[in-house]
């Protein structure tokens, strides 16, 4: 009699390790940004040189039909229809005016030291770098796993509706006791409490709204109340008030089909900023920093 194991020799756990390391960094998404990312930026070193150098000889302009293509399809994305000859050639002289001005400014210069075209650059390289995030078509299970860790970003936050009778700064106890039982008579509020500018009330609001027009921890305290009473006095940044909550809607957290376009926007965000973290960290260690800022020190002060 033969006896057959599920058990893999011993020798073979170390390969079986690697197999399992290797498919975990292969269907890694934050490992194909950052490779599509070098993979974009290659192409476009290569398919755009006139981009990235004046070429051999900056005093030679050549327009190819690549370029043309450019022009014409900038000019159809416009005006929805092809370019006639004559506008083409008209796009094709602008172009080289454009080209000859942007040499002798750099011949000049006068790309040195200039904020707004550093700022360019730098948006059209994060360009490269994130644009493959937004193509990416992740699974679901994939996006149910980054919905479930990072639940908070998703859930609607809890509001409050109420009524509110301002009792002003320092009111008296008589003053208050008074309110009190008028409101239990079934008073209007509206017509109670001191003369004052701020609402009578607000329709369900979140903590940022509430606290924004009432003082920081009015939200907090409200939370506490019970339904449908008049309770208090409730302090706020104003003073003091009577508060009646009228509704009350909890935190939730939405299922996964009504909010799947916010939560795949957010892991393409999230999964772009880490390449480009990685792809920066990477280029910054081809490059030799001689910091020679004194830290917390204005240049000129010592």
């Amino acid at each position: 009699m033969s006896w057959q194991t599920t058990n893999p020799p011993s020798g073979a756990l170390p390969s079986i390790r690697k197999q399992s390391l290797i498919r975990r960094i292969v269907t890694e998404p934050f490992v194909h940004f950052a490779l599509l990312s070098l993979a974009i930026f290659g192409w476009f070193k290569l398919a755009q040189p006139g981009e990235w150098s004046a070429g051999s000889d900056p005093r030679v302009i050549i327009i190819d039909q690549r370029q043309i293509d450019v022009l014409a399809g900038q000019f159809e994305d416009t005006w929805r229809r092809p370019p006639t000859a004559e506008e083409l050639a008209n796009m094709k002289e602008d172009w080289l005016n454009r080209e000859v001005l942007y040499r002798e400014a750099l011949a000049l210069g006068l790309d040195g030291n200039d904020e707004i075209i550093r700022n360019r650059m730098v948006q059209k390289m994060n360009f490269l770098l994130t644009s493959e995030a937004g193509a990416a078509r992740p699974e679901d299970e994939v996006l149910q796993t980054y919905l479930t860790d990072n639940a908070e970003t998703f859930t609607t936050p809890p509001r409050i509706a109420a009524s509110l009778v301002y009792l002003g700064q320092n009111p008296s106890g008589t003053f208050v006791d008074q309110t009190r039982a008028r409101l239990a008579t079934g008073e209007d509020h509206r017509q109670l409490g001191q003369t004052s500018l701020l609402p009578a009330g607000f329709e369900l609001s979140a903590r940022t709204s509430v606290d924004s027009n009432f003082g920081t921890g009015f939200f907090d305290q409200l939370q506490l109340l019970p339904l449908g009473e008049w309770s208090g006095p409730v302090q706020s940044s104003f003073g003091l008030h009577m508060v009646r909550i009228d509704n009350r809607w909890d935190a939730v957290l939405p299922p996964f089909g009504a909010i799947r376009d916010r939560v795949l926007a957010d892991w393409r965000e999230k999964q772009a900023e880490r390449a480009t973290e990685l792809f920066i960290d990477n280029l910054r260690s081809t490059y030799v920093i001689e910091d020679l800022g004194t830290t917390g020190m204005p240049a000129g002060e010592s």
